[in-house]
């Protein structure tokens, strides 16, 4: 009789670990969903600028083609459009990095 009764106690004890465990492991994944859905969104973000920034280099380019018909690359307005975009692209880069990096764990 006392047997059965560590047993199902030590049964009911593990049960409860393992609960537990799942438990953990449950709220670790949905952290790294939304750090993931985070991400996303800041990629999303950073694309839209980047489109945003080179739909203004090409309005600006064809501004200075209709005007002038030459000297396009030599406008700062457009040089520094481009550098902006450069910059964005490195942050895409880098979010990019960061969802593979909690997708490698997970």
């Amino acid at each position: 009789m006392i047997s059965r009764f560590r047993r199902f106690k030590n049964d009911l004890r593990t049960g409860w670990a393992q609960v537990r465990q799942g438990t953990a492991k449950a709220a670790d994944q949905s952290l790294e969903e939304m750090e993931l859905l985070r991400l996303k969104f800041q990629l999303y973000k950073v694309e839209d600028q980047i489109k945003e920034h080179l739909r203004a280099a090409g309005e600006r380019a064809f501004q200075l083609i209709e005007r002038k018909g030459s000297g396009v690359l030599e406008d700062k307005e457009i040089q520094d459009l481009f550098a902006k975009v450069d910059q964005l692209k490195q942050e895409e880069a880098r979010i990019r990095f960061e969802m593979d990096q909690i997708k490698e764990r997970g």
